[in-house]
């Protein structure tokens, strides 16, 4: 008897936490549920009605003339008289259209999009929500960005409203406009939230500083707005990742505050003007990193300067990391070039740095980089391990690999493709000038006695640093697993 009361207290204790529950919980929890889902549904409703407007379908055609068809005229002969006259004439014009979408920014018809949208095109067509088409001319267009400003004859339209990209963060609401597929499905809202902030390596551009989502972006949508929950302007759609051709969750947009930059100078002179250092710069990795002293993998290592230009003229060296640019952390090197090529030429900007285990700052004057300059952007340093042979160079070798006579170092004679030294880059040709355990303790080296000498220095785990010639004009670094 005791045990089954005991058994029946135990029961009650046992309810106690689900009754305490339920004496918290709303009256009504279904109600209070619908309540948010229809205040949430309601928001977005009133974004798409008020963005809409500002959302433009882009139509333009590209032609270009037939491919050669001389090789096929060859078999003639091998095909019925019949079929000659319709072989294509290589002469030919053919013409494709393509589709996208664009912002209006101005009540006097100025639009943005994605230079791809309307690159090498002719005709183009500006589309609104209530069917009124508009001819457009192009501004101006800055390929490395993939921004195009275009301008219609028109008035009192409806310029959407600009938020700031630099305050948003991971996580948040957010709608995507456009035309995917076709002019037919144009206004299409897709909702989402921002995936991830600052993303590079894409390679679709030369700068790239890309807000992920995962709001439905498709073919169409190019050039259309991605907007927050207040209805502003944060990006402009700009490409997906997929490996069907449609929306896989994986989207980009390019940051407003990037796009308003470029097109404030294509307003102004048709073209855009860039800020450079000057530097040629590699990525960072966790064993350059504690090679160099760093708690962690970040920042940009510069490998060369270019001779008079502002990072010369400020006093920065080879083997300097930068760790910020104006206050803001270099997180990869990837978006040093980016953060640079927007500020504008003349402005004065504190780089913080570390030079020999030590922090700096240097205060660098910015210049236009000049026209004939190439994109320059980090030369990336992967994984290394043991796994190449080096000998003596002569001269013979120095001048068959592109070397001046005077270089001097070990020369990579092979390299085992499985090996982590061809992973990080590592090929036959290069020139392994300084060794040592990291940056403030680099030795050159001088003959393949001398690297294999060095070499046994080291124990199995540690890191050996080396200073690689890859030509005349440029060297990186490998940090160098000793392996067992």
């Amino acid at each position: 008897m005791e045990n089954g009361d005991e058994h029946m207290n135990n029961k009650k204790l046992l309810l106690l936490p689900i009754l305490f529950i339920l004496m918290i919980l709303p009256t009504d929890l279904k109600a209070t549920d619908l309540g948010l889902a229809k205040s949430l549904s309601n928001t977005f409703v009133t974004i798409a009605e008020k963005v809409s407007p500002s959302v433009v379908t882009i139509t333009s055609e590209q032609v270009y003339k037939h491919p050669n068809m001389e090789q096929f005229r060859n078999f003639q002969d091998m095909l019925p008289r019949q079929l000659w006259p319709f072989l294509p004439d290589e002469d030919q014009e053919m013409r494709s259209t393509s589709l996208g979408s664009g912002i209006v920014i101005s009540k006097d018809g100025y639009i943005i999009t994605n230079n791809h949208v309307v690159e090498k095109g002719e005709n183009i067509k500006v589309q609104f929500s209530d069917n009124e088409e508009y001819d457009a001319e192009i501004v101006g267009a800055d390929p490395r960005t993939d921004v195009a400003l275009i301008k219609i004859k028109a008035r009192n339209l409806v310029p959407i409203k600009m938020g700031n990209s630099d305050k948003i963060h991971v996580g948040e609401w957010v709608l995507a406009f456009g035309s995917p597929f076709s002019g037919s499905l144009s206004q299409t809202v897709t909702q989402g939230i921002i995936s991830a902030t600052g993303r590079s390596q894409v390679n679709l551009v030369d700068y790239e500083d890309y807000i992920q989502t995962d709001a439905a972006i498709n073919p169409g949508n190019s050039g259309g707005p991605l907007v927050n929950l207040d209805g502003e302007l944060i990006g402009m759609n700009s490409a997906i990742a997929s490996r069907s051709g449609g929306y896989q969750g994986i989207g980009f947009a390019i940051p407003i505050n990037l796009v308003n930059r470029i097109v404030e100078d294509l307003q102004e002179n048709g073209r855009v003007t860039r800020a450079w250092l000057g530097v040629w710069i590699q990525a960072v990795d966790n064993d350059l990193a504690k090679a160099f002293g760093l708690e962690k993998a970040h920042g940009a290592l510069i490998d060369d300067l270019v001779e008079d230009s502002p990072a010369d003229k400020a006093g920065l060296r080879e083997r300097d990391i930068i760790l910020e640019f104006d206050g803001q952390e270099i997180t990869s090197s990837d978006m040093l070039p980016t953060i640079v090529s927007i500020q504008r030429p003349g402005q004065k900007k504190k780089l913080k740095i570390m030079r020999d285990g030590k922090i700096k700052e240097i205060k660098v004057t910015l210049e236009e980089m000049p026209e004939e300059t190439a994109a320059a952007g980090p030369l990336e340093a992967e994984r290394s391990d043991v796994g190449f042979t080096v000998e003596t160079a002569s001269e013979s070798q120095l001048r068959y690999y592109g070397f001046s006579g005077n270089t001097e170092g070990v020369i990579i004679t092979s390299v085992d493709k499985y090996s982590e030294a061809f992973k990080k880059n590592l090929r036959v040709g290069q020139i392994i000038q300084e060794m040592g355990p990291d940056v403030r303790h680099l030795d050159k080296v001088e003959s393949k006695r001398d690297f294999d000498k060095k070499l046994s220095r080291y124990e199995p785990g540690d890191v050996a640093l080396l200073l690689v010639r890859r030509d005349n004009d440029n060297t990186f670094f490998v940090a160098l697993n000793i392996p067992d």
